[in-house]
């Protein structure tokens, strides 16, 4: 049985509820809207007020690495320079949208070629891809203070870090000088963390560095470029090691500013370590004319079709998230529209310290290479790379410190050569 209660009895108990609740003060001495205008002021005042300009520490995709961007800001105009010293000035605004917002909100050539999605110089294969650098053009302000700027990309919310240039400083001489730490790195494919007494093998690709750890896995963090060195994205923890930057001491030294015994160091593998350990790319003109009779074979079945073999990468790749990275020979072939991707599977046997055994290895083809064996010859292509029997090559290169060609000779067959390249080849077959 339900109980009533009488009205009389809810509107005392409202009533004694109201006398006893006590007052709640104003956590702020002024309204939220004062705040917010405040913050803007602020804001704005800061950018202003340093006359040398900052520099803006810019990230996009963090596969590529970060990007030195020179910004001074007078009333609502910013003038931005890149690393090439390209310079343009553009409209800015300091707003409030839910928190202080930086907006670029005027075209600016240097500053939107990062945000461009048709720009194709960020692209694996030169074509537009929908995304380019995947900058931000606004930016929610996390923290200001004399010493940065911290804020957050509100698109895809990368953080993007503002540092006063020193007074006096000029733009050129800035960028000359992390230009030339940038350079002195160039020459080595390979690198080495030596933290206290254990030494973990490292890349550096597109202003990221990928560390393999003692469980084998890489992990990576992107990088941004300074007159002292290395500033990372985000700290890197090793063996209980906060590492946020490698400073550059002269030569091949690199050390963390804050760790006495962590350091980069460049290393020089042999070359067969090097090929296998790498990613290259094949196009027709590298190939011997006995390597090319073979490529004719899966080109005239192209051809037919008009169809196109979009890119050849020779390594340790992943075409499919499937099935991970798989060393080989991957392709990319173009149908229409529609890209389809898959892997010959190679296996490797290191010879001394310039020679290589590929092996191909076809049970363990990423799909859809069997596809594409039966249907356009994809088999011809790998035959003078590997074999199911093997074949062995000599290895040459062009710089053992940073090998950017690497020419693969037969030893058996001498007249078979290949010489595969570390930049990106599109369309191999007419190149």
């Amino acid at each position: 049985m339900r109980k009533i209660i009488p009205l009389w009895l809810i509107a005392l108990a409202a009533l004694l509820v109201t006398a006893c609740t006590p007052e709640v003060e104003d956590k702020f001495d002024q309204s939220s809207a004062k705040r917010a205008e405040e913050s803007i002021t602020q804001t704005q005042q800061l950018l202003t007020s340093n006359k040398a300009g900052w520099v803006m520490h810019y990230y996009g995709r963090l596969d590529l690495g970060g990007y030195n961007l020179l910004c001074q800001f007078d009333g609502d105009k910013v003038t931005i320079s890149d690393e090439e010293s390209k310079t343009a000035t553009s409209h800015y605004k300091v707003e409030q949208s839910a928190g202080t917002v930086l907006s670029f909100d005027e075209y600016n050539e240097v500053f939107h070629y990062y945000s461009d999605p048709a720009v194709t110089d960020f692209s694996t294969d030169g074509k537009p891809d929908g995304k380019g650098f995947n900058g931000d053009l606004e930016f929610r302000v996390i923290s200001t203070s004399a010493d940065s700027i911290v804020m957050e990309g509100k698109k895809h919310g990368d953080r993007i870090v503002m540092v006063p240039l020193e007074a006096g400083s000029s733009w050129k001489d800035y960028m000359d000088k992390t230009l030339a730490v940038a350079d002195s790195m160039a020459d080595y494919n390979n690198f080495a963390i030596v933290v206290d007494h254990d030494t973990l093998p490292a890349t550096l690709d597109q202003r990221c560095l990928t560390v393999t750890g003692k469980d084998g896995k890489d992990f990576s963090v992107p990088f941004v470029v300074t007159p002292k060195g290395y500033s990372l994205y985000e700290p890197l923890d090793i063996n209980g090691k906060t590492i946020k930057a490698f400073d550059y001491n002269g030569g091949s030294e690199w050390k963390d500013p804050d760790n006495a015994n962590v350091a980069l160091v460049p290393v020089i593998y042999p070359l067969n370590k090097q090929f296998v350990t790498n990613l290259w790319c094949l196009k027709y003109s590298g190939l011997s004319e006995r390597a090319q009779a073979y490529w004719d074979i899966s080109y005239a079945i192209q051809e037919k079709y008009k169809e196109d073999t979009r890119y050849l990468f020779l390594g340790n790749y992943e075409t499919n998230w499937l099935y991970g990275k798989n060393y080989g020979l991957s392709f990319s072939h173009v149908y229409g529209n529609t890209h389809y991707e898959g892997t010959l599977t190679i296996d490797y046997e290191l010879i001394g310290n310039d020679e290589v055994k590929m092996t191909y290895v076809p049970q363990r083809n990423v799909p859809n290479a069997s596809w594409y064996i039966r249907n356009y010859r994809y088999d011809a292509i790998i035959y003078p790379i590997a074999t199911e029997k093997g074949r062995t090559f000599k290895l040459s290169c062009d710089n053992l410190r940073h090998p950017t060609e690497i020419t693969m000779t037969d030893v058996d067959d001498p007249t078979n050569v290949i010489t595969v390249y570390q930049d990106f080849v599109s369309w191999p077959f007419y190149y």
